[in-house]
């Protein structure tokens, strides 16, 4: 396939104008200036975070805070949750049942629907319980990522509070095709389509504060690159530091399980810490 006009009708043009299409609305940002007299209005108080002791709450009002979270980290906690893309450019979620039924972890969820109230259901009780509990949905939980375009979708639509809460972190590579330089002309297409994409998922994950484990799966659907070319394709993940080193699953093939080695000692070389396994 020859490449057309640049800027008119070239595949990069194709698939960067669908990643700006799809992407979801973010949060209003608050006012900051009065729309009538274009002065700074005074802040208003906080009241999110405050609330009235209910007395006729045997949970509440009687059991200490210290056994109150523990409940809350029981229900809210240890959960693998799928961040999916749903119609109208809505982001959505869906809870791994982690049982090998999950048509997600099998590379699908045309079927599957996500069900706010099941994960929600606990922190929106009432206002004292959602300030207790919330912050532990994001901070106690595995957010699995089977396209990186929804990685660099969530981050607006969240408080930046919760993004910074997150401390587990699972992607998948789900570009279709190879993304990876090379001298044939279709490929460079996609390559030069895809990277951009690539490369902002790369910096919002390098640049997540709360960041304690993070997972690179590379699907062997896709995926199948020799690998001397490995190490160019992490490149953007150079800057990501974490106190265990990061984990990258190959493709569980002879090709990639007989060069778990030189891959590893190259990566190293490179500055890039991770831990390399075929699964």
């Amino acid at each position: 396939m020859a490449r057309i006009k640049q800027g008119v009708f070239s595949w990069e043009d194709v698939l960067a104008q669908q990643y700006q299409n799809n992407k979801p609305t973010g949060l209003p940002r608050s006012r900051r200036y009065s729309a009538l007299q274009g002065q700074r209005t005074p802040p208003k108080p906080d009241t999110r975070t405050e609330w009235t002791i209910q007395h006729q709450s045997a949970l509440l009002a009687r059991l200490s805070p210290e056994l109150r979270l523990m409940i809350w980290e029981m229900v809210l906690g240890g959960m693998r949750i799928h961040i999916v893309q749903r119609t109208n450019r809505r982001m959505g979620h869906i809870l791994c049942p982690r049982t090998g039924s999950c048509e997600i972890c099998r590379g699908g969820h045309r079927s599957m629907k996500d069900v706010p109230g099941r994960l929600l259901a606990l922190s929106m009780t009432c206002k004292q319980i959602y300030c207790e509990s919330i912050g532990m949905l994001y901070s106690l939980n595995t957010f699995e990522f089977s396209n990186t375009w929804s990685l660099t979708y969530l981050r607006p639509t969240i408080p930046g509070d919760f993004w910074d809460a997150i401390r587990a972190v699972e992607l998948r590579w789900a570009f279709p095709g190879h993304f990876l330089p090379c001298k044939d002309t279709v490929k460079s297409i996609y390559f030069s389509a895809g990277r951009q994409q690539w490369v902002e998922t790369c910096q919002a994950v390098t640049c997540m504060p709360g960041l304690q484990t993070f997972t690179l799966q590379l699907s062997g659907s896709w995926f199948c690159e020799p690998v001397e070319k490995i190490p160019v394709f992490l490149e953007p993940l150079r800057e990501l530091h974490l106190r265990q080193r990061w984990k990258l699953q190959l493709p569980q093939q002879p090709y990639y399980v007989e060069e778990i080695r030189n891959i590893d000692g190259d990566l190293r070389k490179r500055g890039i810490e991770c831990l390399v396994r075929a699964v």
